[in-house]
């Protein structure tokens, strides 16, 4: 099976930098460019990996944690194919260990989002850490994977809050679980989805919150059912939020069979 995709990823309009990154079989953005705008379309031959990292703005260089993750994602790659748990939960302590050494070196503290799709033949699996999102369209309908590990997202599933109060809480942003920032050896593991049915009339959306700050959620399944090809979708989605305000960076990925 081959999967049709397309990424970009912009800083926006108020950010100086890119603490964003991503993982495109086996594609990831340059850290001496992230200034720059990042496009790219293809097709990928099953199984096949795709991930989105958004490095934590308001800690100390957002954008080494988001490449670090990318990077170890790419002496992961091969072994995550198989969609075992084992091989991603390796992977994400990998990736908080190589982050613990950087911050231990430079002194910093800083941290990463994850989230992550496995495609296996014609199915997906997804798992995620921070508040990046990941969405599946199924006949027409943008159907949420992912659950955000923010505080406002943690107050919603204890019922403190309603889902609309949790949409534009101020704590949205402050996230409960991520790569980094912890300075200890605890493993981490993320929380997993799927496994998910892909085909002809499915596909899947990886986000960061630069999107999702800036549109609404019928906003976006608004774009999403009227463009087919995820080139059109992927460019139709990040000019909709720099036309918004682009208050963050915005990176997404859109995937679909070919």
């Amino acid at each position: 099976m081959f999967i049709k995709f397309a990424a970009r990823s912009d800083k926006g309009n108020i950010r100086k930098n890119n603490e964003d990154n991503l993982f495109c079989n086996g594609v990831i953005m340059n850290p001496d460019s992230l200034d720059k705008p990042f496009y790219l379309s293809g097709v990928a031959e099953t199984p096949c990996v795709f991930a989105i990292c958004d490095g934590m703005g308001g800690e100390d260089c957002g954008e080494i944690a988001s490449f670090t993750a990318i990077k170890t994602l790419t002496e992961h790659a091969e072994k995550i194919k198989s969609g075992t748990h084992e091989s991603i939960n390796n992977y994400v302590n990998d990736s908080a260990k190589c982050l613990r050494d950087i911050m231990r070196e430079k002194n910093i503290r800083t941290g990463t989002t994850l989230a992550l799709v496995v495609i296996k033949q014609d199915s997906f699996i997804a798992c995620n850490l921070g508040d990046s999102r990941i969405y599946r369209i199924s006949d027409g309908k943008l159907i949420r994977v992912t659950d955000d590990h923010t505080v406002a997202a943690e107050k919603m599933r204890m019922g403190l809050i309603t889902p609309a109060k949790a949409e534009h809480s101020p704590e949205r942003n402050i996230l409960t679980r991520c790569l980094g920032i912890y300075d200890d050896e605890t493993e981490i593991s993320p929380d997993f989805y799927g496994s998910f049915e892909i085909n002809n009339n499915n596909g899947i959306l990886i986000c960061s919150d630069g999107l999702t700050d800036m549109l609404k959620y019928n906003e976006i399944a608004e774009i999403i059912t009227k463009y087919n090809e995820p080139d059109r979708i992927i460019n139709n989605l990040v000019e909709s939020a720099l036309n918004n305000g682009g208050f963050d960076n915005i990176t997404c990925i859109y995937l679909r069979s070919a």
